[in-house]
């Protein structure tokens, strides 16, 4: 029964980022605008690590398309804390 939710959940939330934003590194930004550090922890109180991480990342993923984003460059991801770099490339 929660495992349904779970992946209703993943799925929608994973739609509104899927596919907009690109992985970069920073050497390669020269020419574009760093907009700033976007860090998000993982909720503790969800049911499975796999779908709070999940969650985590498309949080960060959908702050950084708000804030304008077209790259993003991942500083470091783990279970519990993730942040990452955001640029805007005109």
């Amino acid at each position: 029964r929660y495992v349904g939710v779970i992946l209703l959940l993943i799925w929608i939330s994973g739609c509104a980022a899927q596919g907009k934003l690109v992985d970069t590194q920073e050497q390669l930004m020269t020419g574009c605008r760093m907009l700033g550090v976007i860090s998000e922890t993982a909720d503790a109180a969800s049911l499975s690590t796999y779908a709070a991480r999940y969650l985590m990342l498309n949080t960060i993923e959908k702050r950084a398309l708000q804030s304008g984003a077209t790259h993003i460059e991942w500083l470091h991801r783990t279970d519990h804390a993730a942040a990452a770099r955001t640029y805007r490339c005109e």
